[in-house]
């Protein structure tokens, strides 16, 4: 079958003499039809990070990448009911596996769920980036009024932008924080009041402009409510990390922080603002596994637009390609079609 190669930093190829896999008791074999280049994928791309939870290897020593992807199950393994060849499905690995032609996922609410009619493979291989949003506003607990702010608008940042507005239609603003003018026009489309880019702008600074600012015995604050960092940290990015930003704008009583981007390394940061403001810093990883199912609805209801967001397409054999444009600045999201006529 076809499928990617991760080899090094910068270097991925196709593959057109991988082995099938066959699924396991309690799995489905699905043929994969659309699989998307998720953040993490690239931060793997750029350094290796995260490699190790990123990678599904072959029998020939490929390590095929690719954790959020849709398709029709084309075989079931030993014991698996309530599913039948055919279907149209999400899956979402652990371990990568996604970017091929077939890849196996266990029977489970957290990795399988049906695509509901009316909604694209290609729109349905982003169902798992938008559950993690809704997990992440869930967290956040957002209350009609408080102002967000969301740095790092990518797919999965568009997408904690479109669960604000859709769960949280009474909130104050929301702010993107991104570096590239694109993410940020993207951001607006799909519902941010405001946009701050860093390299043309002080955060805290354009964020006082916003929202207005405090400045008592806890210090100052730029009257954000919520923080949602879906950036994370990466190194060659000028500027202390998003999460000391987040720390100094979080308003000076009751602020909240969901921490979901990656981190590609160890950091510096001034947390002297945590005692001083007493903030709530919370991780998310992941989703609630009926955050899958409300994701699929919001897209058939038409409550989110997802395809608008899928920037470029390529075939799974132009996979160097694909992972390159990831990470220009012209890209949100790059999705790889998979081409199943040619399976084997």
């Amino acid at each position: 079958m076809q499928s990617a190669n991760y080899i090094d930093p910068g270097k991925i190829e196709a593959r057109d003499d991988a082995t099938r896999p066959v699924p396991a008791p309690g799995e489905v074999l699905i043929a994969v039809e659309a699989c998307g280049i998720c953040g993490s994928d690239l931060h793997m791309y750029r350094n290796n990070s995260y490699r190790h939870s990123l990678v599904r290897k072959t029998p020939e020593g490929y390590d095929v990448p690719g954790h959020e992807f849709a398709g029709r199950i084309a075989e079931l393994g030993e014991g698996v009911e309530g599913w039948a060849v055919g279907e149209k499905v999400v899956g979402v690995t652990g371990y990568g596996g996604g970017m091929a032609q077939f890849v196996t996922v266990p029977v489970n609410p957290f990795q399988l769920v049906r695509i509901p009619e009316g909604v694209s493979f290609a729109e349905a291989a982003t169902t798992e980036p938008m559950a993690d949003g809704l997990q992440m506003v869930r967290k956040a607990e957002i209350k009609p009024g408080e102002n967000v702010m969301v740095f790092g608008v990518g797919i999965i940042g568009l997408g904690v932008i479109q669960a604000i507005r859709a769960k949280c239609p009474d909130v104050g603003r929301v702010i993107a924080i991104d570096v590239q003018d694109v993410r940020l026009q993207a951001a607006l489309d799909v519902g941010a009041s405001d946009t701050i880019n860093p390299r043309n702008a002080d955060i805290f600074d354009a964020a006082v402009a916003l929202c207005g600012g405090e400045d008592d015995y806890r210090g100052k604050s730029a009257k954000i409510d919520v923080v949602i960092d879906c950036a994370g940290y990466i190194p060659h990015i000028p500027g202390p990390p998003p999460l000391e930003i987040a720390l100094r704008c979080i308003a000076n009583r009751g602020g909240r922080i969901v921490c979901f981007g990656a981190y590609e390394d160890k950091m510096l940061i001034d947390f002297s603002y945590v005692i001083k403001k007493e903030p709530v810093i919370i991780g998310s990883n992941g989703y609630a596994p009926e955050e899958l199912v409300e994701a699929l609805e919001m897209m058939q209801r038409g409550q989110v637009d997802r395809k608008s967001l899928i920037s470029h397409s390529y075939q799974l054999s132009e996979i160097a390609e694909a992972f390159e444009k990831q990470g220009m600045p012209e890209a949100v999201k790059v999705m790889l079609e998979i081409p199943q006529h040619a399976a084997a």
